[in-house]
């Protein structure tokens, strides 16, 4: 049996609103050793900051983190993924979505959050079927 993304997730949630900025983003990142963090507006979770963003829209065009919103670099909409759905059915979103965090929800609620090195969990491989495993190309 495939085990279910939920039993990889964090069941923290960090998060920050949209309009603050990126540098508060960073402060708050480093303070948690996350890397990420759920994105709100008006109380409605709209999108994740992650460490990739911050890197490719902010420090690699040279934009100082204090003068950036976050809500002008967050990934938006949120990608999410039920609980119930295996770990299998997760990495293949990531990978179709080219993206490395995941909101995971339960009745439409957010529960948690996964990320791919959360997928380096020890895992036997009696726990992924044949078909989940994924081939690495030379």
């Amino acid at each position: 049996m495939v085990p279910k993304i939920e039993t990889l997730m964090s069941p923290r949630i960090f998060r920050i609103d949209a309009g603050r900025s990126v540098q508060d983003a960073v402060d708050e990142m480093a303070r948690l050793n996350v890397g990420s963090l759920l994105v709100m507006r008006n109380g409605k979770f709209e999108g994740m900051l992650t460490e990739v963003d911050i890197v490719r829209k902010v420090v690699a065009k040279k934009r100082m983190p204090s003068e950036v919103l976050v809500e002008e670099i967050m990934a938006s909409p949120l990608i999410t993924i039920d609980a119930e759905e295996s770990i299998v059915e997760a990495n293949a979103l990531m990978e179709e979505k080219q993206i490395r965090h995941l909101a995971v929800t339960r009745s439409a609620n957010i529960v948690g959050v996964v990320s791919v090195r959360d997928f380096l969990h020890p895992l036997t491989m009696e726990d992924v079927p044949e078909e989940g495993v994924m081939q690495m190309s030379g």
